[in-house]
């Protein structure tokens, strides 16, 4: 998955670029450059923020301006007779690269407050991998200028034409996905108005599931698949047959828990029906309610064979519950909960997640998230 998401990435944006910095000299490339990223930004990605198409414009005008100095200055050439030197080339690829990576580190640490190493090791990928994607890759802008050395337009064509029909389908695709989240999220909003008590525990569960997922060194695919589990946990009492029961204030019956423990299998099912979901939100959804001991449901797995994302979402579920107010109690401190968790490590919950989050403070973090928020905004969110 890494390498072909930083493949298509590659071929999408920065290959008719490098490709631009190879063919013609620096103000004819830095022309096309803002034509082509306008382009792409308005009429295939449906970029409707100026800023947002601005900023986009301007770290590619920057990437291919240094990259391009660096690059004569390493001795490259520009148009007829066809040649390329490799160490030019390589300082023209590394240069753009790192420069792009720096640009959005800076731009999301400004726009987000985030941590800027934290964000540059995330664009950067584990290891730096995305930027070794892109250099490996980056002989591919070669033979483009080679192609319109010899063919000139036409030669090009046969190859910027299959990128940007790549391109409008890859957007499509992601749009289609972002869609079918956003009405996920309606949807898991409607459930919890049925239970002004629950009102943002979705929510709330996802980010305390991304958060842990990052302290106990997930990647950072592992990390999007249990936030997005974390939010979708409960998606399975949008069935009807479940709203008596989750608007009920008494002790439930025997026959109403057995029902209210197939809401994991109704989630996952109807996950399975929208095929932008990978199999491992499907898998975390299914088994969030699986002990590591082996006495949970459905399927009664045990220790490493629960999913991680299910082992995550267990126990920020049970600590989102007794962090939060309910009718036939107000919420624990967070020195009880720690208390309890400890006291369930290894049956209730996968010890070394329990350690990790009562080692970094996590569960401070998570009452402080819930203090900040009350029901009644999260309902009208």
């Amino acid at each position: 998955f890494l390498v072909l998401n930083g493949l298509i990435r590659f071929f999408l944006r920065f290959f008719p670029l490098l490709t631009l910095a190879i063919v013609f000299v620096p103000e004819a490339s830095i022309t096309a450059a803002i034509v082509i990223d306008t382009v792409t930004e308005t009429a295939i990605a449906k970029v409707r923020a100026i800023w947002k198409v601005f900023a986009n414009i301007s770290h590619s005008i920057l990437s291919i301006s240094l990259g391009m100095w660096i690059y004569r200055l390493l001795g490259g050439t520009h148009g007829a007779p066809f040649n390329v030197d490799i160490l030019a080339f390589l300082g023209l690829t590394t240069s753009f690269f790192l420069t792009n990576m720096l640009f959005i580190s800076i731009f999301f640490t400004l726009r987000k407050g985030s941590n800027f190493f934290e964000v540059f090791r995330q664009v950067s990928g584990p290891g730096g991998i995305n930027f070794l994607y892109g250099v490996l890759a980056s002989p591919i802008a070669v033979f483009a200028a080679f192609l319109y050395d010899r063919m000139y337009v036409g030669g090009v064509l046969l190859i910027i034409l299959p990128i940007f029909l790549i391109r409008y389908s890859y957007l499509s695709k992601i749009q289609l996905q972002q869609s079918n989240r956003d009405l996920l999220r309606v949807l898991i909003k409607t459930i919890e108005t049925r239970d002004p008590y629950t009102s943002g525990h979705s929510l709330r569960v996802s980010r305390l599931a991304k958060l842990i997922a990052e302290e106990i060194g997930c990647s950072r695919r592992q990390v999007e698949i249990i936030e997005t589990a974390g939010l979708l946990h409960d998606i399975g009492k949008i069935d009807s047959i479940y709203a008596e029961i989750i608007q009920k204030r008494g002790i439930l019956t025997e026959e109403e828990h057995r029902v209210i423990k197939t809401h994991a299998v109704k989630g996952a099912e109807l996950l399975q029906n929208l095929t932008s979901f990978p199999d491992e939100v499907i898998r975390g959804v299914r088994h969030h309610h699986e002990r590591y001991d082996g006495k949970g449901y459905p399927d009664g797995l045990v220790g490493k064979d629960i999913p991680i994302a299910s082992r995550v979402i267990m126990l920020c579920d049970s600590i989102d519950a007794m962090l939060s107010d309910r009718p036939y109690r107000s919420a624990m401190t967070v020195e009880q909960v720690a208390e309890e968790i400890q006291r369930c490590a290894g049956s209730q919950f996968d010890p070394e997640i329990v350690e990790v989050v009562l080692r970094k403070g996590t569960l401070a973090k998570a009452a402080a998230q819930i203090r900040e928020e009350s029901p009644l905004d999260l309902v009208g969110a």
